[in-house]
């Protein structure tokens, strides 16, 4: 038997109404990527609250109960590469925090979906780390930048239903799912062998027409992991398709309009990076969260991705022009302003519905005592833990930049619920999830409204 927690919810959303298209009953989420979790705890870290008490300890499942039921998140975001083992890639810094396997993500996104959170699943499409500049096809299927495009779209079709099907299998069935990692350029440009990125790397300052070969090939992958999403047993999850040009309206916008005009339009979530070092100022971020909600004022937008700098020390490491739109400074409280003034300005705009902070987690290298395993090579000094280099416990540094995340205007979890009822309902009409779809019955865990109530089935 289930148990069944039932309200009347009302939300209060004091935002500037932008746009009225998207559903003011949309649920918005707040939260972070914390795919290093499972690596630290593996590592022997612990991560102590703002009083000094071990939250692995004290907390229900460490992290995640911490981050919900004390930070007030309600989603949390995974990366999820193919084959995160590859012999020549631990020369690398940069990749060693990619461990985020199939079996690794499965069970991360089992606590997340135990703990009530939403799971909003990154598929990398790559061995390894991918970004603007990095989209390299995984080395066990066998392809390169030669390969027919329509070869490689069936087997991204065919992983993306499959990941998804064993995650839903295993009790983590995503709610968002993420089609590859900041593809502003493209993505699955060549071998990680090859790594040659000429081929099928566009340019957003070009034309569509200069650059159509390229799109077209772009939009047809995207498709295929659209596919891939809509014929898995999770067919309603959310598709995010994620840019990092945040700094740039002009192409920002031309991102969106060229893979549709590809013939690609099967997402509905436009995802964002903002770290003002890349991206800019928020005035910066302003231009283009007004341009893309009056281009696409259907299209919800979530930052799935940002973070700001808590150690006084770190522009030593800054380059000048990252350096130039930091103006907040450095440090716990330049940190804990920055978010104050992101969430902000996130507010005033009602298609904006998820926040995301990167790696909150990180405190360290993850090294046991001899300096050896180590999880993380450079550190991005972006987290809210002490930082140190060999295991042990780590004191939160930033307590008021965590809990200024939840200051972001989020449908809270416990707008979901305010008692518990042991009981089975024993209706049969009038079930939807929370993508507004009908369904059978609340056989499986999440959010569902049932004759117009909501209702978490744990």
């Amino acid at each position: 038997m289930k148990k069944l927690t039932f309200t009347l919810t009302v939300i209060l959303i004091s935002v500037l109404q932008l746009s009225a298209a998207v559903s003011d009953d949309i649920v918005r989420v707040v939260g972070g990527d914390i795919s290093l979790v499972p690596a630290y705890e593996t590592a022997g870290d612990d991560w102590l609250d703002a009083n000094g008490n071990s939250i692995t300890n004290n907390y229900s499942d460490g992290m995640l109960g911490y981050l919900r039921d004390v930070a007030g998140w309600t989603a949390i975001r995974v990366r999820l590469l193919v084959d995160p083992t590859l012999d020549d890639k631990e020369q690398y810094d940069e990749y060693l925090a990619t461990c985020q396997d199939l079996d690794y993500v499965k069970a991360l996104g089992k606590r997340i979906k135990d703990a009530g959170m939403y799971f909003l699943l990154d598929i990398f499409y790559s061995d390894t780390w991918t970004d603007v500049s990095k989209q390299w096809i995984p080395e066990s299927w066998g392809m390169d930048k030669s390969t027919d495009t329509e070869i490689l779209a069936a087997q991204v079709k065919s992983y993306t239903t499959d990941v998804i099907n064993q995650l839903v299998d295993y009790g983590a069935a995503p709610d968002y799912v993420q089609l590859g990692n900041e593809v502003s350029y493209g993505m699955l440009w060549d071998s990680f062998s090859g790594k040659n990125n000429s081929s099928h790397f566009f340019n957003l300052s070009s034309s569509y027409s200069a650059q159509q070969t390229k799109i077209d090939r772009f939009a047809t992958l995207l498709n295929a992991g659209a596919e891939g999403v809509r014929q898995s047993n999770a067919p309603t999850a959310k598709i995010v398709l994620h840019s990092e040009r945040t700094s740039n309206s002009t192409q920002t916008k031309n991102f969106y309009d060229w893979v549709e005009q590809g013939g690609f339009t099967d997402y509905d979530v436009i995802g964002l990076s903002y770290y003002p070092a890349w991206q800019g100022s928020l005035s910066n971020l302003e231009s283009t969260l007004s341009t893309l909600t009056s281009a696409y004022p259907d299209k919800e937008i979530q930052i799935v991705e940002t973070g700001y700098y808590s150690y006084p020390d770190v522009e030593n490491w800054l380059s000048s022009s990252e350096q130039q739109y930091c103006t907040w400074g450095y440090g716990t409280s330049a940190q804990a302003n920055f978010i104050s003034d992101l969430t902000s300005t996130l507010n005033n705009y009602s298609n904006v519905t998820g926040l995301y902070y990167w790696q909150p987690e990180e405190c360290g290298n993850g090294a046991d005592a001899d300096g050896n395993n180590r999880i993380k090579g450079s550190w991005d000094y972006r987290g809210f833990w002490e930082l140190s280099w060999k295991s042990e416990s780590h004191q939160l540094i930033s307590s008021d930049a965590l809990m200024n995340v939840q200051n972001f205007n989020h449908t809270k979890l416990n707008d979901t619920g305010i008692s518990s009822v042991t009981t089975s309902p024993t209706i049969s009409t009038s079930i939807y999830n929370i993508q507004g779809m009908r369904v059978k019955d609340t056989s499986r865990k999440g959010l569902y409204i049932i004759n117009g109530k909501k209702v978490v089935v744990k």
